[in-house]
């Protein structure tokens, strides 16, 4: 008979042993799209790449498509944990967009991986845009943010859900052109971007 103490040990190896292979999975899958692209990949690529049983995949995801989705989102998580950390406390609306997009920014510098899937695989991938449980979970925490802003006055009154929506391409569309850089400059790309959502496209004078 098991006791409770065995029981507990028992479940906690298989969380680890599970949370481990779901890894290997992703990790294997970054690799494989990034060698030979989301539309050549197969499964079996990716199964070779984890040393796992093709069984313990399909435990697990059901398609290469999933594999690609958990990327997006455990990249989406990331980001997401530390932006709500982040305790900096901006004076405007110009201040907050720099200082939650150079984090951003650091953060794909870090994490390149996805964003280099996305860049080679632009006819799979409309523009970054996939659009996840995590992806929305941040967007929805994004809104609140700016509407807690501007109902403190902090903020210019904006459409905070058009806002939310519009954001997402355009950092995403320059973080694309950042990584193709010899030398991604973050604050450069920082100063594009929020120059381009204040001012759309009339450069500044």
């Amino acid at each position: 008979m098991i006791d409770h103490d065995n029981k507990v040990e028992l479940i906690n190896k298989r969380e680890v042993t599970k949370s481990n292979n779901r890894s290997l999975i992703i990790n294997a899958g970054i690799k494989v799209f990034m060698e030979k692209g989301v539309s050549e990949a197969t499964v079996r690529d990716i199964i070779r790449f984890t040393g796992l049983a093709s069984g313990t995949f399909y435990n697990y995801f059901s398609s290469k498509e999933e594999v690609l989705v958990a990327i997006v989102d455990d990249f989406a998580l990331g980001i997401g944990q530390i932006l709500r950390i982040n305790k900096d406390k901006p004076k405007d609306f110009e201040e907050y967009l720099l200082i939650r997009i150079t984090i951003f920014l650091n953060y794909v510098i870090s994490r390149p991986e996805l964003y280099l899937i996305m860049t080679n695989n632009q006819n799979i991938i409309n523009n970054f845009s996939i659009i996840t449980p995590q992806v929305i979970l941040e967007i929805d925490f994004l809104k609140e943010e700016v509407k807690k802003g501007t109902e403190k006055g902090i903020f210019p009154e904006i459409d905070f859900e058009l806002f939310a929506l519009v954001l997402q391409p355009v950092v995403d569309a320059l973080a694309q052109d950042m990584m193709l850089q010899k030398r991604p400059n973050v604050k450069e790309c920082t100063n594009r971007c929020v120059n381009f959502l204040l001012n759309g496209l009339v450069e500044n004078k």
